[in-house]
C-alpha cells in the first residue's frame, strides 16, 4: 500500500494487483505511459493512473459522467487562453537577461490576474505543464537564476553529491503508480526523474535539503506531466513563497501555519471550534499533514490538482480557504461528535472520498473569501512560535542537564559500592598476606637458630643417643692429640 506522509494508508491509493498491467487506455501524460479508466483485473483507475477503492468506485464513476460535458466547455475556453498568452510573450527570448528578469515578472503577475477567474473553474490536465509553472514564476527564477542553475545541478546529482536521505523515500512515493512504482514497466525511468528533481533542490538550498512530503509533490507535478526544470523551480516557489520555513530544520513555518489556522477556525466556526477544544482535539492534528503536502497525501487527484490551480493563481490564503471549507462541510457531522478519534476518522473519510472539487472550492468562496492576510499574520506568528520553540529547547537541555547529573550522581554512587567492596576484599586479602608472612617469617627464624646449632654437641649428643642406648657401652669421644691440630 502506498505511504503517506503522516506514515499511514495513502487513502483512495492501492497498489494495482498486476503492477505490469498498463492501467489506462488514453495518453498518459507523463512518458507517453499507456493509462486506463478501467483494469480488467484489478478495479477502476482515474484519468491519472491512480487506483481507486472498491468502495469509491460507483461515486468516482457518477462524478466523472456529471463533469465529461462540462470539461469539453473549459478545455476550448482554455486554449483560448493559453493561445493568448503565449502571443503576447513570444518575443521574450530576445531581450537581455535583466530585462527577460523583469519581463517574465510582469508576465507572471499578469498571468494571474488574468487566470483568477477561470483557475477556480479548473485548468484542463493536458494545459497544466504550460499553466502552473507560469504561474510559480518558473521562467523569472529561471531568467534571474540563470538558465545553466538546473543543468549544472543535475551533473552533480550524477557525480558524487547523491542523498542517501532521498533515496530511501524514492520507493515510498505512490508506489502503486504505474509511473513511480519500481515493478512497473517505467518506474525505473518515473523514480529517477523524481530523484534528479529532488536531489538538485537539495543541492540548490543545501539549507533545506530535501524533508519528507516533498518527495509527494514532486511526484504529482511529473505525473502532471510537468517537465525536470519546471519541477525544480515550482518546487523551490513553493519552498521559498508558498511553505516558507516549512522544509527547513525546526520546521517553525508548519508550527505558525497550525497555530494560524486554529486563529482562522475560531475566527470563522467559533462554534465548531469551541465544540472541538471540548473533546481535546487540536486542529493542528489534521491540517498539519495537509499543509506540508497540499493536500496530496489522501485526496483523489483530480481535487488535488484543482486545489493547486487555485493555490499556484491566487497564492498560500487559498491553502487555509481550502481547509477552512473542509471543516465547514463537515461541521455537522463533527458538532455531533463525542470523540476525538472519531472526528479524526470524520475528516480523512471526508477527504479520501473528495471528488467533487466543485463544492469545496465552491465553499471557499462563498464562506472564506476573506481571510485577511495570511502573509501578515505568519510574521506576526512566526516571533512567538520562535520563543515557544526556544523555551521548548531550553527547557529540553534542563532536563537533559538535570538527566546527566542524575546517572553521574547514580554512577558515583554505584562506583562508590564497588571500590568500597573492593578496598573490603582487598583488605581481607592483605590481612591473610600478612598472617601468611608472619608465619613465614617465624619458620625462617626457628630454621637459623637450628643452622646456628654447632655440629659436634649435635653429632655428639647425637651419637650417645644412639650408639650407646643400642650397645650400652659407653663410646670414647675423646679427641686424639693431633687431629685437632690437623683438621685446623
Amino acid at each position: 500500500q502506498p505511504f503517506s506522509p503522516s506514515g499511514g494508508r495513502a487513502g483512495h491509493y492501492r497498489r494495482p494487483q498486476s503492477a505490469s498491467r498498463p492501467c489506462c487506455v488514453a495518453p498518459y501524460p507523463c512518458l507517453s505511459l499507456p493509462c486506463a479508466t478501467m483494469a480488467s483485473e484489478g478495479g477502476t483507475c482515474d484519468e491519472y493512473g491512480f487506483t481507486i477503492d472498491a468502495e469509491l468506485v460507483a461515486q468516482f464513476r457518477q462524478h466523472s459522467l456529471m463533469m465529461a460535458e462540462r470539461r469539453e466547455g473549459v478545455r476550448e475556453q482554455w486554449k483560448v487562453l493559453t493561445d493568448e498568452i503565449k502571443a503576447k510573450h513570444a518575443d521574450l527570448d530576445q531581450l537581455s537577461r535583466v530585462e527577460q528578469t523583469t519581463n517574465e515578472g510582469e508576465r507572471t503577475r499578469a498571468t494571474r490576474r488574468l487566470l483568477r477567474g477561470p483557475a477556480m473553474n479548473g485548468v484542463p490536465a493536458e494545459f497544466r505543464p504550460f499553466v502552473w509553472p507560469l504561474l510559480c514564476g518558473a521562467a523569472k527564477a529561471r531568467a534571474a537564476k540563470g538558465e545553466h542553475v538546473f543543468p549544472a545541478l543535475l551533473q552533480r546529482c550524477e557525480g558524487k553529491d547523491r542523498n542517501q536521505e532521498l533515496e530511501l523515500d524514492l520507493d515510498r512515493t505512490f508506489p502503486g503508480h504505474p509511473l513511480l512504482d519500481k515493478e512497473s514497466a517505467h518506474g525505473a525511468e518515473g523514480i529517477a526523474s523524481l530523484h534528479r528533481v529532488l536531489n538538485s533542490y537539495a543541492l540548490y538550498n543545501p539549507a533545506v535539503g530535501y524533508c519528507q512530503s516533498m518527495n509527494f509533490i514532486v511526484g504529482i507535478l511529473l505525473i502532471m506531466d510537468v517537465g525536470e526544470e519546471d519541477a525544480f523551480w515550482i518546487i523551490a516557489h513553493v519552498s521559498d513563497s508558498l511553505l516558507p520555513n516549512h522544509f527547513a530544520p525546526p520546521m517553525l513555518g508548519a508550527q505558525v501555519d497550525t497555530k494560524l489556522f486554529s486563529i482562522l477556525l475560531r475566527r470563522h466556526l467559533p462554534p465548531l471550534a469551541a465544540h472541538l477544544d471540548s473533546i481535546g482535539m487540536d486542529p493542528g492534528m489534521v491540517c498539519g499533514q495537509w499543509f506540508l503536502c497540499i493536500f496530496c497525501n489522501r485526496m483523489p487527484c483530480e481535487t488535488v490538482a484543482r486545489i493547486w490551480d487555485a493555490v499556484f493563481c491566487k497564492g498560500p490564503q487559498t491553502i487555509f480557504q481550502v481547509a477552512l471549507a473542509i471543516f465547514k462541510l463537515c461541521e455537522e457531522q463533527l458538532m455531533a461528535c463525542d470523540d476525538m478519534g472519531r472526528a479524526i476518522h470524520i475528516l480523512r473519510d471526508f477527504e479520501t472520498a473528495l471528488f467533487d472539487a466543485d463544492a469545496l472550492l465552491e465553499c471557499t468562496m462563498l464562506h472564506f473569501q476573506s481571510v485577511g492576510d495570511v502573509g501578515k499574520m505568519r510574521e506576526e506568528l512566526l516571533p512567538v512560535v520562535k520563543k515557544e520553540y526556544a523555551d521548548y529547547r531550553r527547557r529540553m537541555d534542563n532536563y537533559r542537564m538535570q538527566e546527566n547529573v542524575r546517572k553521574g550522581k547514580d554512577l558515583v554512587k554505584d562506583l562508590g559500592k564497588d571500590i568500597g567492596g573492593r578496598l573490603s576484599f582487598f583488605g581481607q586479602a592483605l590481612g591473610s598476606f600478612g598472617a601468611d608472612a608472619k608465619a613465614k617469617a617465624e619458620s625462617s627464624d626457628l630454621l637459623k637458630e637450628v643452622v646456628k646449632t654447632k655440629p659436634s654437641s649435635w653429632l655428639s649428643s647425637a651419637k650417645t643417643s644412639f650408639f650407646g642406648t643400642a650397645s650400652g657401652v659407653p663410646l670414647n669421644t675423646a679427641t686424639p692429640e693431633g687431629a685437632e691440630s690437623a683438621g685446623g
